[in-house]
């Protein structure tokens, strides 16, 4: 019957101990406190009866035993070190961190996301959209996902697709006030979104029409809370085409107005520019341009 191996944590403590010669240096590395690096020194040492340190004042020093036993468990648990890394190693670079507005996330991507790790089962994707005002300037982000007219200039871009703004109403709200023409649009709430303030005016602009002054204007600083309001009937809102897809076939949504802003904004995938090699990157990127040109 093969002899049961002392604790995998009292070894590791003693491999910290041996080659720094010291219970605090050796707590500090492992993240443990001294007297818990003491109490599996001695464990380990009643499980193999014999001491492995010479204790005198403040010096320490290995014993005999405790020599033989760094040779053999040393790089034994280097080893053990180097394949957690390796396999960590390997899962990092299948795992893609990718920072985008919440508002894509949810009414664009996440009904398609099942296309995509059914074609690639081995990429996993971490989905954060609560750092995409900083992702330009972190490290963080693989990829980023960006609402903008233009992309930097530093980064790796691809254009997903242009937006398409256009008025949006529940079709409740409608029925109780109508709004058949443009200049109806001065009997409704106004709904509007911070990161878009050009927007309605732009519309307006286009169709040259007169600049209708709504009953009020309630502003949004998020694309899904100005959906939601919409949806509930606060007012009338410009919706991007994209995101209100769903909504308008369900009939949550109503675009009453035919005509459509085309080209102030654009979706892009973003990355660094060596990180385009990489296969997940171009995986997921080759996968989004062909999503959004069906």
């Amino acid at each position: 019957m093969p002899q049961r191996l002392p604790p995998l944590k009292a070894i590791e403590a003693f491999v910290a101990v041996a080659r720094t010669l010291s219970f605090g240096q050796a707590g500090r590395e492992l993240n443990i406190t001294k007297s818990a690096v003491c109490r599996r020194i001695q464990s380990l040492e009643r499980d193999l009866g014999t001491p492995l340190f010479r204790r005198g004042g403040k010096l320490l020093a290995l014993t005999a035993d405790g020599t033989a036993y760094l040779r053999l468990t040393g790089p034994a648990f280097d080893a053990l070190h180097q394949a957690a890394s390796m396999l960590s190693t390997a899962r990092r670079s299948k795992r893609l961190h990718v920072s985008l507005p919440q508002s894509f996330a949810s009414s664009w991507l996440i009904p398609r996301l099942y296309r995509f790790y059914d074609a690639h089962p081995n990429v996993e994707l971490e989905l954060d959209s609560l750092g995409y005002f900083e992702a330009l300037d972190s490290t963080q982000a693989d990829v980023i996902i960006r609402v903008t007219r233009s992309p930097p200039p530093s980064f790796h871009s691809d254009k997903l697709m242009k937006l398409v703004l256009m008025p949006v109403a529940s079709p409740t709200l409608l029925s109780k006030v109508p709004l058949r023409r443009i200049e109806d649009l001065a009997n409704h709430t106004r709904l509007t979104l911070t990161s878009m303030p050009e927007a309605w005016p732009t519309w307006l602009a286009l169709h040259h029409r007169e600049t209708p002054q709504p009953r009020r204007v309630q502003t949004f600083d998020t694309m899904p809370l100005l959906m939601q309001a919409t949806r509930d009937g606060l007012g009338v809102a410009m919706g991007i085409e994209a995101l209100c897809a769903a909504d308008l076939a369900g009939s949550r949504l109503v675009a009453p107005f035919s005509e459509r802003l085309e080209g102030m904004l654009s979706l892009y995938f973003l990355c660094r520019k060596p990180d385009i090699s990489r296969r997940p990157v171009r995986a997921f990127r080759d996968w989004l341009l062909a999503e959004a040109t069906h």
